[in-house]
């Protein structure tokens, strides 16, 4: 195809292409009055100088000599937006490739737009390009001229431009279409034209970030914007405490569990207002402004469970938002008995129990092949995203047992007259709902009422030591002799028993853990077992009920308290351990052995001890499980450990301003700095073990 040369008065030569430049033709006749020598000192003095042409696309192609090496092809659409709505508004500048093509010195990423709209359609294989053509020998010069000239916009210049066109009666589709990009991008724009000047004008200075004005976009008002802004000291403008001083306390997140269960969209047809982020891309990035609205919506909702609880026959049933582990520790706890199951139930358990064991299988696989595929590689990428639908389909076969067992549970008349259930939410926003409840009034009434009757107490009720002025049937020495013999033929019978010795251990461990209120051990097994869970740490650690710990172990917790018998007492439950197969019981083992954990100790450590293997062994790393707030840290040091702190997470000159704070100021300081850093104290730091030979 030829090309046409609208610029040019030259004519092009019969294959269609431009005739040299008249630079060209002077180097080759060389310069009247000149010597060779004294043209080339001239010539290599004088700017390239070049004209104007129009070429065929196809005959374009990306010069070697182009200094851009690197690129970044993730703009190219919306460059070539731009182009199909602009036109080409700047030149391509380019050489004669000397084999029918011309080699693009500088204006590759022009190239790559208008070949992208060929791709798309809009542009032929040969449309007509306005170029500037040079001599080749300007190559190199002219592409590092381009490129090393340029200066990107400012942020600031391009989101003012973007709201001058809206305010010229341009719709925001309209912007969007004419420089490809996508309505919500616009949307942003004009968000941060519409700040405060002030904040612009930092912005263009330095003084303030994009994340910054980012956050202060929540709120349209700019007295507001300053008010927050102005409220905080310099250092501690960070993004989220600038959110923290623009979000009312009342105000409930997008993602909090209770939001999560009273609904967005319930939220608003209520009439309640919506305070969103415009600049994060989940959903859930926003703030019910109305939070005594949602309250009332949560609060209705669980009140509908709570009847639906109260028509099955529970004696109580109790409503409530919250609910800690110190408020379900005073309650006794009552387990229903299960129900035998009927021939199709129990193949249809069995085979969610075998795609459970297939899926977990298949997850332990796909984990190995993570382990040795290359890193950052598109092969490791695939398998991370089939891992986690693995786990999906896991954790829903999980989910479908659960349901399946808990249609066993059958609840005695008595129980129901004299246990009750609480409604709750979880931290996900899924209805809870703990039944089997007593109260500590109710479970002295029973026992009084009992004993004015004559009957028996069931072990769950009562103490193991006797009454008052009773005496024993039997000596004390005699059944010290009886028993010594019993526990001869126990201890030898089961030297030749290994699974109902690990149903014993396992059932000694577990025991304590599930018993409802009172509890003192029946099992021949002397075997310590001493509780750090939830009632030792919960004293300890601060904040430890809002913890990820607390909230795996307490899911753990729940989850085996399903699983086990009902019953009143102990005793009882230790047919269904010995019932259990070894995979059932090594599991309740880790469980239990978790719980009884104590790692805690009152004074710094001088060497490594088990817990260091352990926690090497299970891959913790404290800084995904703790963080240094004030609450749990900072304000339990001194200033200097504060300076010493930021100084080992961030750097020496950051820490330097702390050294004229107050105390209170060096904390939210030191917050505002350590954040997101990952920074652990000595305590929680991994201590190395001695090698040995």
């Amino acid at each position: 195809m030829s090309t046409t040369n609208p610029h040019s008065t030259d004519n092009t030569d019969a294959a269609g292409f431009p005739p040299a430049p008249p630079e060209t033709h002077q180097r080759a006749a060389g310069g009247k009055g000149q010597g060779a020598g004294e043209g080339a000192e001239t010539r290599e003095h004088q700017p390239p100088t070049g004209r104007d042409v129009t070429i065929a696309l196809h005959q374009l192609r990306l010069s070697p000599a182009n200094v851009r090496k690197q690129r970044d092809d993730q703009g190219i659409p919306e460059l070539a937006a731009l182009i199909r709505s602009q036109g080409l508004l700047q030149r391509p500048s380019i050489t004669d490739a000397g084999d029918g093509t011309f080699s693009v010195e500088a204006g590759g990423r022009r190239l790559a737009a208008c070949q992208w709209l060929v791709a798309d359609g809009f542009y032929a294989e040969g449309q007509p390009i306005e170029c500037r053509l040079y001599d080749s020998s300007h190559a190199v010069a002219i592409s590092m001229a381009e490129n090393s000239g340029r200066l990107n916009m400012h942020p600031a210049d391009e989101f003012e431009a973007f709201a001058l066109l809206i305010a010229q009666g341009r719709t925001v589709k309209q912007v969007a279409d004419q420089f490809g990009v996508s309505v919500l991008t616009v949307e942003r724009r004009m968000k941060l034209a519409n700040l405060a000047p002030r904040f612009i004008q930092l912005f263009r200075e330095g003084a303030a970030s994009m994340d910054q004005l980012k956050v202060l976009c929540l709120v349209d008002d700019h007295a507001l914007q300053s008010n927050a802004w102005d409220s905080l000291h310099e250092y501690n403008r960070t993004a989220y405490m600038l959110r923290q001083a623009l979000v009312n306390d009342d105000e409930v997140e997008g993602d909090s569990s209770l939001a999560r269960f009273v609904g967005i969209e319930a939220y608003e047809a209520a009439g309640g207002l919506i305070r969103r982020d415009l600049f994060s891309e989940s959903t859930e990035a926003c703030w019910l402004q109305d939070g005594a609205l949602v309250q009332q919506l949560a609060t209705a909702r669980l009140d509908e469970v709570a009847e639906e609880e109260r028509a099955a026959g529970w004696s109580w049933v109790e409503a409530r938002l919250h609910t800690d582990y110190a408020t379900m520790q005073a309650f006794g706890r009552e387990r229903a008995k299960s129900r035998k199951m009927t021939e199709d139930e129990a193949k249809a358990l069995d085979d969610w129990r075998s795609l459970a064991a297939e899926a977990h299988a298949s997850i332990a696989a796909l984990e190995d092949e993570y382990a040795s595929a290359e890193e950052g590689s598109a092969a490791e990428e695939a398998l991370a995203k089939r891992i986690e639908q693995a786990e999906a389909d896991a954790e829903n076969i999980e989910v479908s047992i659960a349901i399946a067992q808990e249609s066993l549970a059958q609840w005695s008349d008595k129980q129901l007259a004299t246990c009750g259930a609480i409604v709750t939410l979880s931290r996900s926003g899924q209805v809870e709902i703990t039944r089997g409840l007593m109260r500590p009034q109710d479970r002295k009434a029973i026992v009084a009422d009992l004993k004015k009757a004559g009957k028996p107490i069931p072990a769950g009720l009562q103490s193991a030591s006797p009454g008052k002025g009773e005496r024993a049937a039997l000596s004390e020495r005699l059944m010290h002799d009886l028993t010594a013999h019993r526990t001869a033929a126990l201890q030898a019978a089961l030297t030749e028993n290994a699974h109902v010795a690990l149903a014993l251990v396992v059932h000694k461990l577990a025991a304590p853990i599930f018993a409802s209120g009172y509890f003192q051990s029946t099992s021949p097994l002397k075997l310590s077992a001493h509780l750090t869970a939830n009632t030792s740490l919960s004293s300890r650690a601060t904040e430890y009920g809002d913890s990820q710990a607390a909230a795996v172990l307490e899911r753990a917790r729940e989850a085996w308290g399903d699983r086990l018998p009902g019953g009143d007492g102990e005793a009882s439950m230790l047919p269904w351990f010995i019932k259990q197969d070894r995979a059932t019981l090594m599991e309740l083992l880790a469980f239990c052995s978790a719980s009884m954990l104590d790692a805690m100790q009152g004074r710094e450590r001088t060497a490594s001890d088990d817990s260091d293997v352990l926690a090497e062994a299970l891959g913790v790393d404290m800084a995904d499980w703790w963080t240094p707030t004030p609450a749990k840290y900072l304000e339990s040091v001194s200033k200097a450990q504060l300076i010493e702190a930021v100084t080992e997470a961030r750097d020496g000159e950051v820490a330097r301003l702390m050294t004229g704070m107050k105390k209170g100021e060096a904390i939210a300081y030191a917050a505002a700095k350590l954040e997101g850093t990952r920074w652990l104290p000595l305590p929680l730091r991994p201590m190395c073990a001695p090698s040995k030979a």
